[in-house]
């Protein structure tokens, strides 16, 4: 699994990353799904679903605040492969489209995040993963506190079987249980109680998709000027009557550490 250090990420024997060919749209694929699951232009016979869809879910989780759960686009495939290291056996993710490679997205997809009258959101706003890589400081003022994404893999067995293929179930589930920092849940995300492995996402920047609409987050100033009326709507629900001030102090702050 990947480890937290003082000096960043950096990661351990045991290890779940991703894989280097990873679609780089992978992540949005949890938050970029056009309504009613559909893709235009495609035809239906396309529109299978793809083994993601089955039980795996992105998870934002923070002490004191209400857990989000995002569902995966239909078309999204999610696989467990097994990899030799150095340090022996590791894990890693892969995340793709079941029917478009990386030079090819469906309108819907391509048009996510840049076009501002997007369908698919009705505030522009940073992709949930773009704050996953922001500076702390952004973090702190925006949720208040450190706040972790975890893709969910519900245990099942037929599941596990498609995102593990050429594994047994048993198997599958005792490497996933080997791994650090890898645990176990009940859940109920509307659907009946189950049990799901939680594995932190890894933070690596090449999984952003990034534009000049949509760039990756440098800074708070930054980011407001992107995105105002998403942040001060947070940052009001946070602070009410005095979220100016808060972002002004955390403005002047992050200048005065930036000039050190």
């Amino acid at each position: 699994m990947i480890m937290k250090t003082g000096s960043g990420i950096v990661a351990c024997s045991k290890n779940i990353d991703f894989v280097n060919d990873l679609c780089a749209d992978g992540i949005c694929c949890f938050m970029s799904i056009p309504r009613d699951q559909t893709h235009l232009g495609i035809s239906k016979i396309f529109l299978k679903r793809r083994n993601a869809s089955y039980g795996i879910k992105l998870l934002y989780t923070a002490l004191q605040a209400k857990d989000i759960v995002y569902n995966p686009c239909k078309c999204l495939e999610f696989y467990l492969k097994e990899f030799n290291t150095p340090a022996g056996p590791a894990i890693k993710v892969l995340l793709r489209c079941g029917i478009f490679g990386k030079k090819c997205r469906p309108y819907p997809c391509k048009e996510f995040p840049d076009k501002a009258d997007s369908f698919m959101h009705d505030v522009p706003a940073p992709c949930i993963y773009n704050e996953y890589l922001a500076p702390t400081d952004y973090i702190a003022l925006k949720h208040k506190q450190i706040f972790h994404l975890y893709f969910a893999i519900r245990d099942d067995h037929k599941l596990l079987k498609k995102i593990a293929p050429g594994f047994a179930t048993e198997e599958i589930r005792r490497k996933l249980n080997l791994c650090e920092n890898v645990f176990k849940i009940s859940a109920a995300w509307n659907e009946k109680p189950s049990e799901y492995f939680l594995l932190e996402v890894p933070k690596l920047a090449c999984v952003l998709y990034t534009s000049k609409v949509h760039p990756r987050i440098e800074s708070i100033k930054q980011a407001y000027n992107l995105w105002q009326g998403h942040i001060e709507s947070w940052l009001e629900k946070h602070y009410g009557s005095k979220w100016q001030n808060r972002l002004e102090r955390a403005i002047e702050n992050e200048s005065a550490t930036s000039r050190k």
